[in-house]
């Protein structure tokens, strides 16, 4: 969703709906979520919020910063399977993270890892001459 043209002097003639820390405010039957954007001089930015979303975030169904990601990108926030696909993916194409980053060996199988490994290591060396010093393989 786009943010709308609503300033936060707007906003504030709203009713606060308490117990979201100033995030989200009612007009009638209109609600809003409220944040702030931007680098260095941060500005508040007001977005409609649908009533459906309210509603899961009302219940508890959903969090305040999931409701957010739905608002900013019109998707929910990506699951922890889907997190994690998306890291596998990644590190499939650029296996050198495999030979600093120990824990994302986790990510693969024995069988995967006796692919990637070798290539991993190979890409190391290219871009910086040797293994790490203290670098174990894990295909030992």
């Amino acid at each position: 969703m786009k943010p709308t043209n609503l300033e936060w002097e707007d906003v504030t003639k709203f009713e606060e709906v308490k117990g979201y820390g100033q995030h989200i405010w009612r007009d009638g039957n209109h609600f809003y979520y409220v944040t702030e954007e931007g680098g260095i001089a941060p500005q508040r930015v007001v977005y409609e919020l649908p009533n459906e979303l309210f509603v899961l975030l009302d219940s508890g169904e959903r969090s305040l910063l999931e409701i957010s990601w739905k608002i900013k990108h019109n998707c929910w926030p990506p699951t922890e399977e889907e997190r994690r696909e998306s890291r596998r993916k990644f590190i499939s194409k650029h296996p050198a993270s495999l030979i600093d980053v120990p824990k994302n060996r986790k990510l693969f199988s024995k069988e995967e890892l006796e692919e990637l490994i070798p290539i991993a290591e190979k890409q190391w060396i290219e871009s910086e001459g040797k293994l790490p010093d203290d670098y174990v393989s894990p295909l030992k």
